[in-house]
């Protein structure tokens, strides 16, 4: 690992709109120098390996909320939850970072970006064109963040 900070995009890649996190990561990715770009389909073990060492990380995954507006971006705390930081049948985000912690390997501080997705998740790759409306700002935004969080 040579960057210190890290970008992680979750989400599914044939859930529509649930994938955003993937789709902003890999559009983010090469864009901030120093900084990598990686993305996962569920929160699992794995993830301890993938995000150890780095200094910052910022996650950016789908979030569903009641009466959501697809594409609004929102800066969530660590401990809320979007779609895949938790996990009702196995480990969740949290506990993967308290892990690594236990186990003395450095973990990275976390931001973390909640993207709104619509109630019924259609099947396909493809995001719904009120996504792709806000996927430029909510880019642009994102990587000022970042941008901003890795100044010397």
């Amino acid at each position: 690992m040579s960057a210190h900070t890290l970008i992680l995009g979750l989400g599914s890649p044939i859930l529509s709109d649930d994938g955003i996190g993937i789709v902003m990561a890999r559009r983010l990715k090469g864009r901030i120098p120093g900084v990598e770009a990686a993305t996962a389909a569920m929160i699992s073990l794995d993830l301890l390996e993938q995000i150890a060492g780095y200094r910052r990380l910022f996650v950016i995954d789908a979030l569903a909320r009641p009466g959501a507006t697809p594409g609004t971006l929102h800066r969530l705390a660590p401990e809320s939850g979007t779609l895949h930081l938790f996990c009702s049948h196995g480990i969740n985000f949290d506990e993967i970072l308290q892990l690594g912690r236990q186990l003395g390997t450095p973990m990275p501080e976390v931001s973390i970006y909640g993207i709104e997705i619509a109630d019924e998740i259609p099947f396909g790759e493809q995001l719904s064109e009120l996504m792709v409306e806000q996927l430029e700002g909510n880019l642009a935004e994102i990587e000022r963040d970042i941008r901003e969080g890795i100044e010397p």
